[in-house]
């Protein structure tokens, strides 16, 4: 070595401009071992942060999902029983009688756009009975074709009698039996059987309780200005108060509009089914349940702020740190959450849930959870820490 030459020598460490060292920066592989440790030696804190997670992703989700199920089978319900559905009469004369609505204009609407199915209904004053059981009365109700589509029935060529449920519970018949219908005489009708007509048994609810255990016969209008009692018109959402506001000028007569009114009503204490899956309550569960993870989280580094210090003087930067808070996040929260996702997928169908809106809404609440509270974490990582030396000058 020539005088004057400086030496050279392996270090581990760096020299300042005051001529003291600092420690190597980690590398970051140490810093990913370093947080894989922490996760698996953690004991009590690992366990309770992944049972916090599991948590997290198991009861926000099924609560939903049992919430949504809930909501889609009382809309089924809703809509079997009239919802979506119109019954449209005529307005008062001057002597106060309700006027007629044209027959024939009623069963047509059905072609109309937003108008799913269409018929009219005439009331008649006799009564009725099947050749078979000739003492079994029943009431008698004429409808036009578009009864069939309404009442999701299919006619047949041959000529078809709508049974109820009601009256196929009492007399035992059954879709596809031949019979023939023996009409009473009454006040405005003469006695006479039909020719043989096949049954097809309907379900009557969507009309109301007035038609249980009846029977409906189909008819043609005619002539084209037929009238009848009451419409019946079915549609859907999008077209609902579009086609309200349009019934009463399609089926007028008299010069006077006719009135529609809802098969089932809405008021403040009655479930609008427009908006109750975006109003649900528990759509946005997910927001205060990230804000517990992230609560926790911030806690646990509260409280090892000792040890980041440690880490700190050892020469772990705030990068590396990052990294090894960042890895212990997410082997406990990997682990709580496929534990999680699993209980909350089986408890949702266990209290009634659908299995698709199961898996859909426990995977939609855990993930936005964990997304949220894992950039909390990142942001938790990245304050700044000092050494043991800034600790001990701060007492």
């Amino acid at each position: 070595m020539t005088r004057g030459a400086k030496s050279r020598r392996p270090t581990t460490r760096r020299e300042t401009s005051e001529g003291s060292t600092r420690p190597r920066a980690w590398r970051w592989r140490l810093a990913a071992r370093e947080g894989f440790e922490t996760a698996i030696t953690g004991r009590w804190t690992s366990l309770l942060v992944m049972v916090t997670v599991a948590w997290a992703c198991a009861v926000p989700g099924a609560a939903d999902a049992v919430g949504v199920t809930r909501a889609v089978e009382g809309e089924r319900a809703w809509l079997d029983a009239g919802g979506r559905v119109f019954v449209v009469t005529g307005a008062r004369d001057a002597q106060g009688q309700t006027n007629p609505v044209p027959a024939a204009t009623c069963d047509a609407l059905s072609r109309v756009d937003g108008i799913a199915a269409s018929f009219a209904l005439k009331r008649t004053s006799a009564v009725g009975s099947l050749s078979y059981i000739p003492e079994g009365r029943v009431s008698l109700y004429e409808v036009t074709p578009g009864a069939f589509a309404f009442l999701g029935a299919e006619p047949v060529p041959a000529g078809s009698v709508l049974a109820t449920q009601g009256f196929a519970e009492r007399t035992g018949v059954v879709s596809g039996d031949h019979v023939r219908v023996t009409r009473r005489a009454g006040p405005e009708s003469n006695p006479a059987t039909s020719d043989p007509l096949t049954v097809t048994v309907v379900d009557s609810a969507v009309m109301g309780e007035e038609y249980a255990g009846s029977l409906l016969l189909p008819y043609t209008p005619s002539p084209s200005d037929a009238t009848a009692d009451l419409c019946y018109v079915r549609t859907d959402t999008a077209h609902y108060a579009a086609v309200e506001s349009a019934l009463g000028v399609w089926l007028e007569y008299g010069g006077k509009p006719a009135i529609a009114n809802p098969r089932q009503p809405s008021g403040p204490f009655t479930v609008d089914y427009t908006h109750a899956y975006e109003d649900r309550p528990l759509r946005w569960v997910w927001v205060p349940t990230a804000a517990i993870l992230a609560l926790l989280w911030g806690m646990i580094q509260w409280f090892r702020r000792g040890q980041v210090a440690i880490y700190a003087t050892f020469g772990a930067r705030p990068h590396s740190r990052l990294i090894m808070q960042a890895t212990e996040w997410g082997v406990l929260a990997a682990a709580g959450a496929v534990w999680g996702w699993s209980i909350g997928v089986v408890a949702a169908i266990a209290f009634g849930a659908r299995a698709g809106q199961a898996l859909q809404l426990v995977t939609y609440h855990a993930g936005l959870a964990l997304l949220a509270a894992s950039a909390a974490v990142i942001l938790i990582g990245l304050r700044p820490t000092g050494t043991l030396l800034n600790a001990l000058k701060d007492r």
